[in-house]
C-alpha cells in the first residue's frame, strides 16, 4: 500500500491521480461524515455516509484508521487497506496503519515550502479563505514527519514535473 502525506497543495493527490490513471493502480476510497462537493461522485471520491453510519463501523471495528477534520469524520476500511492501493493520508492516519503489522506500506511525504504551494494556490485560482484554513491546520501537524516515512519527496519550487515525481517513485517502488 503505497500512501502520500503532504501539506495543503503540495501536490499529492495529483501524484496519486497519476499512478491511478497511467499504472493501474487503485485509489482507497475512504468514508466520510461531510456531504459532497459538487463535483464528487459517492463511491468514486469518498463513500459519503452519516455521523450514526459512522460511528457504528467504527464500533465494528470496519476501520483501520479513523480522523477527524473540520467536524467531519474520515476513515479507511479494513478490507481496502490492500497492496495494489494508494492513499492520501494524514499523518495521524499513517501512524494507525503502520501500528497494523499485517499492511505491507510504503509511504512518501512530499515536501515543498509553504511559499511554493501558496503561490501554487494563487496561480490555480483556489478558493483564498479556503486555502487559509487548509494551511493553518497544517502547521505543526508534519513536525517530525520526514522521519516517519519511508521516503522523502524534495519538490521546492515545484522544479519537478508530475511525471517526473512520479517516475521516481515508481523507481523508489520497484
Amino acid at each position: 500500500m503505497v500512501i502520500f502525506l503532504g501539506e495543503s497543495s503540495s501536490g499529492k493527490s495529483t501524484i496519486e491521480k497519476e499512478l491511478v490513471e497511467k499504472f493501474g493502480y487503485k485509489k482507497l476510497i475512504s468514508y466520510t461524515t461531510r456531504e459532497p462537493r459538487a463535483n464528487e461522485v459517492n463511491g468514486k471520491d469518498y463513500h459519503f455516509v452519516t455521523n450514526e453510519e459512522f460511528y457504528k463501523l467504527k464500533l465494528q471495528g470496519f476501520f483501520a484508521e479513523v480522523g477527524e477534520y473540520n467536524g467531519w469524520s474520515y476513515g479507511s476500511a479494513v478490507e481496502d487497506c490492500t497492496d495494489d492501493k494508494v492513499f492520501v493520508s494524514t499523518p495521524h492516519g499513517l501512524r494507525q496503519l503502520k501500528k497494523n503489522k499485517d499492511l505491507h506500506i510504503i509511504s512518501f511525504y512530499i515536501k515543498t515550502s509553504r511559499r511554493d504551494r501558496l503561490i501554487k494556490i494563487l496561480e490555480r485560482g483556489d478558493n483564498i479563505d479556503e486555502s487559509y484554513r487548509r494551511n493553518l491546520s497544517d502547521v505543526g501537524q508534519f513536525d517530525g514527519i520526514e522521519d516517519e516515512v519511508t521516503y522523502v519527496i524534495d519538490n521546492v519550487g515545484f522544479k519537478k514535473s508530475v511525471e517526473e515525481v512520479t517516475n521516481k517513485i515508481l523507481h523508489l517502488l520497484d
